[in-house]
């Protein structure tokens, strides 16, 4: 039976209504920069962790991702574009899994993730981490910039 109120995944993770709302917000009213995600203590559904002010800095986001745990994220990456040299935003989802997270956290996380990308309409493109040379900014509009 699934749970249509959290939204239930194929791992057995639900998603939590307010992962999409907080989402949302900061597609549509720009009132902060970056939303986290983590699992619940029971790995049982997707919540939101922290909200970034909307004068918020990548440092900070990236200073949010723990060396021993996995998270999810969104960030509102403003950057200039290379063609046009005009200023862009794109908003880019993260999925940070340290080389140190256990295992079985790994595997939930990685199985769970695509549900609750799909329901984060407006993402422009995916980063994944492992340690934090993988999410250096420049590599991330880097990534931006092919989309």
């Amino acid at each position: 039976v699934q749970n249509h109120q959290l939204g239930e995944m194929a791992s057995g993770v639900g998603v939590a209504d307010n992962c999409v709302t907080s989402f949302n917000d900061l597609k549509l009213k720009h009132d902060r920069k970056y939303v986290i995600y983590k699992m619940n203590d029971g790995m049982t559904q997707i919540e939101v962790f922290k909200e970034g002010a909307k004068d918020a800095s990548y440092e900070e986001f990236c200073g949010l991702l723990p060396e021993d745990s996995c998270r999810y994220g969104v960030f509102d990456v403003e950057y200039t574009d290379p063609k046009t040299g005009g200023q862009r935003n794109k908003i880019v989802f993260f999925h940070w899994a340290p080389d140190s997270c256990k295992v079985r956290e790994k595997m939930i996380y990685a199985s769970s993730k695509d549900e609750l990308k799909k329901r984060l309409v407006g993402v422009a493109t995916e980063v994944q981490g492992s340690d934090k040379g993988d999410i250096e900014m420049t590599a991330v509009v880097e990534r931006v910039n092919r989309v």
